[in-house]
């Protein structure tokens, strides 16, 4: 494959004056000045969503899937806001807004993206459930979806590159930021966060797009109770790697030592929770056929 151009971006105009976005939909907008002005109740944010029929469409699939395990099936957004509330409701908005806003045409690279980002939803809260159960799970589903967005900006603004990216990771064995490393390009993790900038997303959001590299565990103080949110991101992450990505030996020995270093576990509980990590891959693969 021929060079690949350097990529330059200056913080200050990424996304504003160069590669321009749109804002996001109203309705995101619309809902947080409800919830933050104390006006928002269940009829009136059901109707803001309903009155988008994608959007209340997502947002009913998402409220189905096996991350939230209802006991009866959501067929009307006023439904899962009753039963999620509408402080997740409103995370649910946020997440697909952005992701439907980047409006990305590659439908494979969009399935490929849904895959990965709700496998690791679902690891991540299965790890937080175990390890860590006093954080927020609505915030780390956010999060978890949201992590690798700067993934869809490099797809969206820098195709070549992306595919490029992809190439190194599909030929090597190895992980996306060795792949960034090995081009010395910018990292999707730095494209996210100038996103979330750009739309003032949460800042949980903004961690995630941050700190979810096998280096940023690796650089995380295991003593530090600060940082026990960046640290589930990271391992829901990296476990999704582990076992969905075709690995070299060596870049999966040192995923699965970082984890069990960072877990503390030995080999049969790492194994056992691996194993059950798999079996979450049924409804991964259900709910990515679902929504496209």
């Amino acid at each position: 494959m021929t060079e690949l151009a350097p990529i330059e971006i200056d913080p200050r105009t990424f996304l504003r004056e160069h590669f321009a976005l749109p804002a996001l939909p109203e309705v995101v907008s619309k809902i947080q000045n409800l919830i933050e002005g104390g006006d928002a109740d269940m009829a009136n944010v059901a109707e803001l969503v309903s009155a988008e029929p994608a959007l209340a469409a997502q947002v009913l699939k998402v409220a189905n899937s096996a991350y939230y395990g209802l006991s009866r099936e959501m067929t009307a957004v006023k439904f899962a806001i009753a039963f999620l509330g509408l402080n997740e409701i409103y995370r649910m908005v946020v997440s697909l807004s952005v992701v439907n806003t980047l409006a990305i045409d590659e439908k494979d690279e969009l399935k490929r993206f849904w895959f990965h980002s709700f496998y690791a939803a679902l690891c991540t809260k299965y790890l937080a459930k175990r390890y860590e159960p006093h954080l927020s799970f609505e915030e780390l589903w956010s999060a978890s979806i949201l992590h690798d967005i700067g993934k869809l900006v490099y797809l969206k603004f820098f195709p070549d590159h992306y595919k490029a990216l992809q190439l190194f990771c599909n030929k090597e064995g190895r992980l996306f930021a060795e792949a960034e490393r090995h081009y010395s390009l910018p990292s999707s993790g730095f494209l996210g966060t100038l996103l979330c900038d750009h739309w003032r997303l949460p800042d949980h959001i903004r961690r995630a797009c941050e700190c979810h590299t096998l280096k940023d565990l690796l650089d995380i103080d295991k003593e530090d109770s600060s940082a026990r949110f960046r640290r589930m991101i990271c391992l829901g992450n990296l476990l999704t790697v582990l076992s969905a990505n075709e690995l070299n030996n060596d870049t999966k020995q040192e995923i699965a030592s970082a984890v069990r270093s960072t877990l503390d576990c030995g080999e049969p509980e790492f194994m056992t929770m691996m194993g059950d990590i798999y079996e979450l891959r049924v409804e991964v693969e259900r709910f990515t056929d679902q929504f496209h």
